[in-house]
């Protein structure tokens, strides 16, 4: 049997790129990438074309093209790998969330920006951030992680924000809540540790559930624990 790594290149550009002409498999993930550097978006939609499991239904150049392309196509999944000094400026995958709500963000930045505003508002609508120079396999893995509705962060990104004071979204009450229960507490038990009432520790949780844009307690946990900030 041949492997999707011995397909041709073309055959493989004519299968995931032109689905109007072959329509690419109903169980494959679809992707959209974005990127103002042509030479960069081609090899990335080379890269996930050579996956049996993931079709590139559209490409852009930019965040406002790229809102528009997922409006229309609605991909599973949209690798954003934007320059935050770009015209677009922060917030791409706010752009693309509001565009189609159903779609998971993956940004590529060579580097967050400097200030914290820029950096909320670039990640604002993100689930995953990774740098640039992410190797292969960690992006093919971070596309499918999304598009089962988790989250990727690159763990250099996290350190960088640590060490500038922003220690991410979840206030000190909320993250020690997390840790109790992330050590295998009860909610009586937790909030007996910290001192507050059971139903001021589900209070905590639900919050940070909230913030994380978790689907439950134990999701939270592990967002916050690939975050750096358990």
């Amino acid at each position: 049997m041949t492997t999707a790594l011995e397909r041709p290149l073309g055959q493989r550009v004519m299968t995931h790129r032109f689905p109007s002409a072959e329509p690419a498999a109903t169980d494959s993930t679809r992707v959209l990438l974005a990127d103002g550097h042509h030479l960069f978006r081609s090899g990335l939609g080379a890269l996930l074309d050579r996956e049996e499991d993931l079709a590139v239904v559209a490409e852009a150049a930019g965040g406002e093209e790229a809102a528009a392309a997922a409006a229309r196509v609605r991909p599973a999944v949209a690798v954003l790998g934007l320059d935050p000094e770009q015209p677009d400026g922060p917030g791409p995958a706010r752009q693309v969330q509001q565009a189609a709500p159903g779609t998971a963000v993956l940004l590529l930045v060579p580097a967050l920006p400097r200030t914290a505003e820029s950096r909320r508002a670039l990640v604002e609508g993100a689930a995953g951030v990774l740098l640039k120079d992410v190797q292969a396999p960690a992006l093919i893995a971070a596309v499918r992680e999304l598009a089962r509705g988790g989250r990727v962060y690159d763990p250099r990104l996290v350190l960088d924000v640590v060490r500038s004071g922003q220690a991410g979204p979840l206030s000190r009450r909320e993250l020690a809540v997390l840790g109790e229960i992330a050590e295998g507490s009860t909610v009586r038990e937790a909030a007996a540790a910290l001192s507050l009432s059971p139903g001021t520790v589900r209070n905590y949780v639900s919050a940070a559930i909230a913030k994380t844009r978790a689907r439950n307690r134990c999701d939270a946990i592990r967002i916050a624990r690939e975050c750096g900030w358990l």
